[in-house]
């Protein structure tokens, strides 16, 4: 199965944007640690032999993580209880950012505080 061109939809942007996708299910593909492209939906395996599509996914590759302050705050229970979260320490936050699919630019992906454990998703 080779990847066909499709649609798919940024939130931050709030645009759509043409990217590759499934043959078979018309779904975004990425690509995975096996180093293969992968359907996100389906899980099948996609091939990725269209010059215009490997470019454009080398435009949208890499990953940085920088360190930064792991902020401290509270968060107010139901039951009125109050429950800390975050050290403040320096430097101690692993924060990752990967590349916007539409803007190419870096944005916050997710990150692990390396003292207290605490953990974001974006």
């Amino acid at each position: 199965m080779n990847a066909i061109w499709g649609e798919d939809y940024d939130f931050l942007m709030d645009k759509i944007y043409p990217c590759p996708v499934c043959p078979k299910c018309e779904e975004p593909i990425g690509k995975m640690k096996d180093g293969l492209y992968h359907c996100f939906s389906c899980g099948g395996v996609v091939e990725v032999d269209d010059p215009e599509i490997k470019e454009w996914f080398a435009e949208r590759e890499g990953q940085k993580v920088e360190m930064e302050d792991c902020f401290p705050s509270e968060v107010k229970l139901k039951n009125g209880e109050t429950v800390k979260m975050g050290c403040g320490g320096k430097k101690c936050m692993e924060t990752h950012y990967i590349k916007n699919p539409v803007s190419k630019e870096w944005q916050t992906a997710w990150g692990e505080c390396t003292r207290c454990g605490r953990r974001f998703i974006v």
